[in-house]
């Protein structure tokens, strides 16, 4: 008994999936093989082990509607493949039902114009409204479920529904001809009313929604609460106006004009005050609401017959005017938003980091707000990006197009460590059209560097200084972090983690999840373990290995850092051969298909021939794949040109511990990758003694801050070009200004 017992459970393991469509006597009878092709009964995950449920439930009631689950399946798809396009197409249904439901309730004829208001205001919020629903999905997720319930209703009443009630309310008004002063002051009216009487129904929407329904059928869900609602709210705005009309019908018995109207207004007022009270308490947050308002003048006897016919007349001409007048407000919005998402716009060279410098003169600071600012837009889908149009991928028509470790980049030009240290930001990075970006540097356990201040400008010369000491959230926050970012895209195409670590994502890399380009995660030692137990260090390095390799295309040793005492010594031949052999062995266990790249980057003040050729020698005799050359810099001759005065605060910052980078390090990043090329391509040469024997890839960062002086470095022997200080004195457009020169100067040279 009990040995059939166990193989009962064995087949329960194996067939949970026929077993909860009823068919337990069956599946007892049959194989336990399941064919992998067979659309009804896919194959179960294999890191997801499946529990083996006492009783075996049916599928739930909404998984066997037929046509309505076929249906929704096919919505869950688009939303996956085309979200940004799905979420528009709802809300314009959502909207067009939503106002033809109001309009057929109130026993008025049909008016297009305002199908048409209604279908703008929803098309404008619906991107705007599925980014912030989607990024306080992905947010404020505690240990305890009711906490971050809790967190999201609030934080959902306290930001979303004001900005978007403002929003609605002041386009309702704009669309339908009102002033601005007349806009603002409905605004103010109506805002506060409608915020605390939304409690009364929209956080339970938001708690069901966020506990009960799946992410991709949310809005749908909010849409159609909504219409129902608004239908509802139509049908007492109709119950109200039949008792205005009653009281009107009675009263026109009255001789007196003035009386009537009198008389009118004083029995009519319950019922306006309960239809105004009805509109507000119970409006919908998400879809089209009208406001139903009286017009006492349409009960008002004309002066003449003249009058009332021009009034009719012109009211044709009139809501065109409207129309065009809304429909130039909301085009404007548009051209404003377009700009200034746009990477080539001006002022995100002439007027953001200026302002930032000037608001925050703690550089550190600025560094926060600036990389917080950026994740914010991004959950937004509003921060500066590099426009397709501008971003070719082909190399037929790209002549920036390069090949580093046989993926196709779509240029040469990367963004250095440093910028994103927790990997917080590396999509929004990679939409200001860098090629390569590389996250960190981690460290194995999280550790918060050296004390402030530590963060230095010198703006007369473009420069910084650092001594932040890797600060670091540790692995496991990076790996969590980037994971989260994995998945994210598998949910999104439709196949599970393993499929995309497996390499069934077509041409996109498993680190940075995007074709064409690639992402680099820099490790480094905890500052405590000391430097001369190399054991200990190879095991700092390999733990950030094991937990970040997965996510990575290129691994980035970092033995160059100024800011961790006793960091550089590891830059001798022998402990470096043996920590670059053990990042090695261990990237190529990495649980993946493709295996992660390696590289190391080295110092620059590190340039005698025989430290060079050390390097070198670990190079090739650990495996490694590549050479970063550059780092930040502790000399300090030679960094401000002639005829540059600095200030005291600057002259007291370059005095200041720690690297220094900006323009002036060019000129030694340039020797620098030349004498690399030539010791690694040399080097290759005598070990195998063919001369087409495969090169090492060097990336070159240190100063570059135009085209002209990417262009120099890669002809030096680099494959990628990398900036970091250049894009914080000349903005998020700095990578796009830079490949924008290249393109001019390979033209110049073409002709």
């Amino acid at each position: 008994m009990a040995a059939y017992s166990a193989v009962y459970r064995a087949v329960l393991r194996r067939q949970v999936d026929r077993l909860r469509l009823g068919l337990r006597g069956q599946c007892r009878a049959k194989s336990s093989k399941t064919d992998d092709t067979d659309p009804l009964f896919p194959k179960t995950p294999k890191e997801e082990q499946i529990p083996t449920p006492n009783n075996v439930p049916t599928l739930p009631f909404w998984q066997r509607l037929g046509p309505l689950t076929r249906a929704a399946e096919a919505y869950a798809r688009g939303q996956r493949k085309r979200p940004l396009t799905t979420q528009l197409c709802s809300s314009l249904v959502i909207y067009f039902c939503s106002d033809l439901s109001a309009q057929s309730m109130a026993d008025r004829d049909y008016d297009p114009v305002r199908t048409v208001r209604s279908l703008t205001i929803g098309a404008i919020s619906s991107i705007p409204s599925y980014k912030w629903f989607l990024w306080l999905s992905h947010n404020f997720n505690y240990s305890s479920h009711l906490l971050s319930l809790g967190t999201k209703v609030l934080v959902n009443q306290l930001c979303f529904t004001p900005i978007f009630n403002s929003y609605f309310f002041g386009m309702q008004a704009l669309l339908a001809g009102e002033t601005l002063s007349a806009t603002w002051e409905r605004i103010t009216v109506t805002v506060p009313v409608s915020f605390v009487n939304s409690c009364k129904l929209w956080p339970a929407v938001t708690a069901f929604s966020f506990t009960f329904v799946p992410i991709e059928y949310r809005s749908i869900f909010a849409g159609v609460v909504a219409v129902g609602w608004q239908t509802y709210l139509s049908y007492l705005n109709r119950q109200a106006e039949d008792g205005v009309a009653t009281v009107v019908e009675t009263e026109t018995t009255v001789s007196l004009p003035g009386l009537s109207r009198y008389r009118f207004l004083a029995m009519a007022a319950p019922y306006l005050r309960a239809r105004h009270s009805l509109s507000i308490a119970f409006r919908p947050q998400v879809t089209a609401r009208v406001r139903a308002r009286p017009r006492f003048d349409s009960f008002r006897r004309p002066a003449s017959t003249s009058s009332s016919s021009s009034t009719t007349e012109s009211s044709p001409l009139s809501r065109v005017r409207t129309f065009l007048f809304g429909t130039s407000i909301a085009a404007s919005l548009y051209v404003l938003y377009y700009y200034a998402t746009d990477t080539r716009a001006s002022f995100h060279r002439w007027l953001v980091p200026p302002f930032l410098r000037l608001l925050l003169p703690d550089a550190e600071d600025a560094h926060h707000v600036g990389t917080t600012a950026l994740k914010n837009l991004y959950a937004l889908n509003l921060h500066p990006r590099e426009r397709a149009s501008f971003s070719t991928s082909h190399a037929a028509t790209n002549p920036l197009s390069v090949t580093v470790f046989g993926t196709e980049l779509q240029n040469p030009i990367g963004i250095s460590a440093g910028l994103d240290k927790d990997a917080d930001i590396p999509d929004a990075l990679f939409a200001l059209g860098a090629g390569v970006v590389e996250v960190g540097g981690c460290t194995p356990l999280p550790q918060e560097g050296n004390l402030r201040p530590r963060v230095f400008r010198v703006p007369s010369i473009d420069g910084m200084i650092n001594r932040y000491g890797l600060n670091s959230r540790g692995a496991d926050a990076m790996a969590a972090r980037l994971r989260d970012r994995l998945r994210k895209l598998a949910l999104n195409l439709g196949l599970t983690e393993r499929d995309v670590l497996d390499g069934q994502a077509g041409e996109i890399p498993s680190g940075s999840l995007l074709p064409g380009r690639l992402l680099l995660v820099q490790i480094a030692k905890n500052k405590k373990t000391d430097e001369k137990d190399v054991d200990a260090v190879i095991r700092d390095y390999v733990y950030c290995v094991n937990r970040l390799a997965p996510y990575a295309d290129v691994l980035v040793v970092n033995v160059s850092s100024p800011n961790t005492p006793g960091l550089r010594d590891l830059q001798a031949t022998e402990p470096l051969t043996r920590l670059l052999g053990a990042v090695v062995d261990e990237a190529r266990r990495a649980d993946r298909k493709r295996k992660p790249q390696v590289m190391v980057k080295v110092s620059p003040d590190e340039d005698d021939d025989s430290q060079m050729e050390g390097v070198v020698e670990a190079v090739w005799m650990s495996g490694v794949d590549g050479v970063i050359v550059g780092n930040t810099t502790k000399k300090r001759t030679g960094l401000v040109p002639q005829g540059v005065r600095l200030t005291a605060k600057e002259q007291k910052a370059l005095q200041e511990d720690g690297g220094f980078s900006g323009p002036a390090q060019f000129e030694q990043t340039l020797k620098l990758v030349g004498r690399y090329r030539k010791l690694l391509d040399g080097y290759s040469m005598q070990s195998s003694g063919e001369p087409d024997a495969a090169q090492k890839v060097i990336f070159a960062t240190g100063g570059i801050t135009t085209g002209d002086q990417a262009l120099k470095v890669l002809n030096a022997g680099a494959s990628v070009a990398m900036v970091y200080t250049g894009l914080v004195y000349g903005g998020s457009g700095t990578i796009t200004r830079i490949k924008s020169e290249m393109r001019d100067k390979l033209a110049i040279k073409a002709i």
